[in-house]
Parts: C-alpha cells; structure tokens; sequence
C-alpha cells in the first residue's frame, strides 16, 4: 500500500510538473503575441494620418504634407471625397487644363477663406491653410510666425518664389518651400500669413 500511494504520489507530481510548464509555455506565447500586437499598433500610429485640427505638426520633428489631413481631405485625394468632407466650396475658380481653385471660409464658420484648395484635374494638389483657419489649429501650428521665428524653427527653405497675391495684383508676395516636408509658408511684408501642404514624392 505504501508503494502504492509513492507511485501514485510520484505521478501527481510529474502532472504537476506537466501542467505548470504547460501554463509557462501559454504565457511565452501570450507574451510574445501581446508584443507582437503592441508592435504592430505602433506601427499603424507612424502610417495614420495627422489631422491638423487635433495633432499640432509643427511640434514633429519632421513630417510630410502628404501624411497630413485638414478636417478629413489629403493631398492626392480626388474631388469625390473633398465634396463628401467640406461641401461645396463657397467660392470656385476654374482655370485651362482641368485646374481649379476652390474656397472655403463661411461654410466653415469664417468671415474669410481659411482653406483654398488646388486641383487638378479632379486631384487635390495643395491645401493652403490661412491665418483665419488658425482657430481650429493647435499648439505651435497655431502661432503667427514672423519669417525670423520661422527660420529659426524650419531652418534656410529649400526655396523662394516671389509672386503677386492675386492675379494682376500689384501687391507681391513670398513663398517659402520646404520641398522635403511639401510645405509652402506665404510671407507677406515678413509675417506669414498661412501655409500650403504641397502632393509631393519626398519620404519623411
């Protein structure tokens, strides 16, 4: 009876020992999924876009305009889903060649256009962002930048174009492009007085 019960003993012992490497081995493998999952959620969060109403990006070290939303609508996005997202525009400029130049300022609770976008042929090429826009920004992308201050933040632009505010205007205006991010600032008499997010091929 006594070798009985020291066998049956020995046994338990060995399911025990069965049951708990069992229970390490699940939790090695929920561990590594757990990681896994946590990896890949990270990832999704680099790829989503910033929406710029929510997410100050002038606080990123660097970015580009093309992984940049303005209440929903991207560059590279066609005119389907920029109707679908803002509505008619409240003011509509067609160009030759299929480009077009269209505002919005009262539709989105402004006295004037705090979004002009550029198409071309049915394709969002730039989304230019005015300083009466800058109520729905956030953080450092709010700030009226002086063209000191926004050398001081972005650096020497890659390039500088000078051009009137408005076709046959006599009044000129800067523009300061930062091609690797594909973001304009338009400076007029050194205040900038608001920004384009420019399609372009430049990775972050």
């Amino acid at each position: 009876m006594k070798k009985f019960i020291k066998k049956f003993t020995k046994k338990i012992k060995k399911e025990k020992n069965k049951v708990a490497v069992t229970l390490i081995l699940l939790a090695l493998i929920f561990s590594i999924f757990s990681i896994f999952n946590s990896m890949k959620s990270v990832e999704e969060t680099i790829v989503d876009k910033y929406e710029v109403t929510e997410f100050d990006i002038f606080s990123l070290e660097s970015f580009n305009a093309n992984n940049v939303s303005v209440m929903g609508i991207s560059v590279g996005d066609r005119t389907k889903k920029l109707l679908e997202k803002l509505g008619n525009p409240d003011l509509q400029t067609d160009f030759s060649g299929g480009v077009s130049s269209w505002e919005y300022s009262t539709s989105l609770g402004l006295d004037e256009a705090g979004i002009i976008i550029s198409l071309d042929n049915g394709i969002i090429r730039s989304i230019t962002i005015r300083t009466p826009f800058n109520e729905k920004l956030v953080g450092e992308t709010a700030k009226i930048y002086s063209k000191s201050e926004l050398y001081q933040k972005f650096g020497i632009p890659e390039d500088t174009l000078f051009m009137p505010i408005k076709k046959d205007s006599a009044l000129i205006i800067r523009l300061l492009r930062y091609e690797e991010m594909g973001l304009d600032f338009i400076v007029r008499k050194n205040k900038v007085i608001g920004f384009s997010l420019m399609l372009n091929d430049e990775e972050d």
